[in-house]
C-alpha cells in the first residue's frame, strides 16, 4: 500500500489584498510525482512555497508525513520547522543565481550538512563526494568555483545541494525551464534515475507541458490562483475537461517540423 506523504487542504495566500492562491486542496503519495502547471502568474510558486513554508499560507493546513510522524507545517514555528528542512528541500530554476558564486562546489555541497551539524569533516567529504558521482559530475569538480561550470552543470550541483540531506519531498520550482531543450532531457532523466535509487517524491512545477508528461505522474493546472483540473496525466492530456486546460494543450508545438502551431483562442474560449 502507497504511503501518503503529503496532505494539501484549503490553502490560500493573498498579496497586498490580491489572491495569489485560493482553496488548494491536494495529496502526495510517497514516490509519486506531481506536477503543478500553469501560465506566469497562475500562482504555481507561491502555492510550492506555502507548502515549504518559505511563505506563510493565509489559510489552510499543509501535512507532511516525517520521518517520525504528521506534522502540521502550516501551525509550526520557524525553529519547530528547521529538523524538518531536512526532509524537504527545493531544485530551484536559475542554476546561475541560486549557487553562491564565493563558494567551490565542495563548500556549496558541505554547507547543509554543517548547518544541520550532520556527520563529520571526514563523513561530510564522503557524503560530497557520493552525491556528486549520482549527479554524474566529477570529483575534480570540488575545488571548483560555479563560473566554471555549464548551466546544466550547475543545476546538477544545485540537485546535488538540495539532496545531500536525502530528503523524501523534493519540489521542483522550474528546474529545467532555464536550460537548453538538449540538456533539459538529460536533468529529466537525471531526476527519474534519482527518483528511483532515492525513493523521492517530486512537486515538479512547471509551465513547459511536454516536460510535464514526461516525468510527471499526476497534474494539477492551475489558472488565476485556481486549480481548474486535476488527474492522472496521460487522462489529463488525452482528455481534457477545462476549456483552459485545452488552451495550453494546444500550445504544445508538435515534434513534426512540418505541422504547423494552431493554439486555441483565448477570447473565443472565453478566458
Amino acid at each position: 500500500m502507497t504511503e501518503r506523504l503529503l496532505e494539501v487542504e484549503g490553502v490560500s495566500k493573498a498579496f497586498d489584498g490580491v489572491m495569489a492562491i485560493e482553496n488548494i486542496s491536494f495529496a502526495l503519495d510517497a514516490s509519486e510525482t506531481l506536477g503543478i502547471v500553469g501560465e506566469s502568474g497562475s500562482g504555481k510558486t507561491t502555492l510550492a512555497r506555502c507548502i515549504l513554508r518559505a511563505i506563510d499560507p493565509d489559510i489552510g493546513t499543509v501535512r507532511f508525513r516525517g520521518k517520525d510522524g504528521w506534522h502540521p507545517l502550516h501551525a509550526m514555528t520557524d525553529s519547530e520547522l528547521i529538523p524538518l528542512r531536512q526532509e524537504m528541500q527545493m531544485v530551484f530554476q536559475d542554476p546561475f543565481s541560486s549557487l553562491n558564486p564565493r563558494m567551490t562546489v565542495q563548500e556549496i555541497l558541505e554547507e547543509p550538512l554543517i548547518i544541520h551539524k550532520i556527520g563529520t569533516r571526514a563523513s561530510r567529504r564522503e557524503a560530497v563526494l557520493d552525491i556528486l558521482d549520482r549527479v554524474q559530475m566529477e570529483s575534480d569538480s570540488l575545488t571548483r568555483y560555479p563560473h566554471a561550470f555549464s548551466g546544466g552543470q550547475r543545476q546538477r550541483i544545485g540537485i546535488a545541494r538540495a539532496l545531500i540531506l536525502r530528503p523524501k519531498l523534493v519540489v521542483c520550482d522550474e528546474a529545467v525551464s532555464a536550460l537548453d531543450v538538449s540538456v533539459q532531457a538529460q536533468i529529466i532523466n537525471l531526476l527519474e534515475d534519482l527518483q528511483k535509487e532515492l525513493g523521492l517524491t517530486y512537486l515538479f512545477v512547471a509551465h513547459d507541458l511536454s516536460v510535464v508528461r514526461h516525468i510527471c505522474d499526476r497534474i494539477l493546472v492551475m489558472h488565476r490562483g485556481r486549480v481548474v483540473e486535476s488527474g492522472p496525466v496521460e487522462e489529463v492530456f488525452t482528455n481534457p475537461r477545462e476549456d483552459y486546460t485545452r488552451l495550453l494543450l494546444s500550445a504544445i508545438p508538435s515534434p513534426d517540423p512540418d505541422v504547423p502551431l494552431q493554439p486555441l483562442d483565448r477570447q473565443v474560449l472565453g478566458l
